[in-house]
């Protein structure tokens, strides 16, 4: 697993892509925290906030990508999109993303094709600078005959770029 990791990474700095993302989210908290494989994670999201789809001109969606590494080196890399409901004081941020599992010495979650789905809450402190609580769900979706699932939860820094 560690190979198509590195083969991503190597892709991707090595690629020509520009990335226009107006914000990140730095978070840290705990990983399944409902179950007796809990440890540390910390993570790095992208919001691509700049490339927003209208759907039914109702819901407006933007890309989001990030990853997170626990303390047992359990890893995830996603991409997906993004939702915040709410004013620019306190929202809520929905989304829903698939990616590339590691368990490293954690969890094995079944496979490497994992499913997250994340509600987090912001109060912005400022006009760049938002803190924030948020918890994710990541499951295989029932793809493999293993499929336990994790639940975390985190504390959040986004800040505008």
């Amino acid at each position: 697993m560690n190979k198509y990791i590195l083969s991503f990474l190597i892709f991707i700095l090595s690629s020509n892509i520009t990335l226009n993302a107006n914000s990140y989210s730095i978070f840290g908290g705990t990983y399944d925290y409902d179950d007796d494989n809990t440890t540390n994670l910390f993570g790095l999201n992208y919001h691509l906030s700049n490339n927003k789809i209208d759907l039914i001109n109702y819901l407006t969606v933007n890309p989001v990508f990030g990853g997170f590494i626990t303390v047992e080196r359990a890893s995830m890399f996603y991409g997906g999109f993004e939702t915040n409901i709410g004013t620019d004081l306190i929202y809520l941020n929905l989304s829903s993303s698939a990616g590339i599992y590691s368990n490293g010495d954690g969890k094995d979650l079944g496979n490497n094709l994992q499913f997250k789905s994340e509600i987090n809450i912001f109060y912005s402190i400022s006009k760049k600078s938002r803190f924030g609580l948020g918890s994710h769900h990541i499951s295989n979706a029932g793809l493999a005959s293993v499929n336990p699932g994790t639940n975390n939860y985190y504390l959040i820094y986004n800040r505008n770029f």
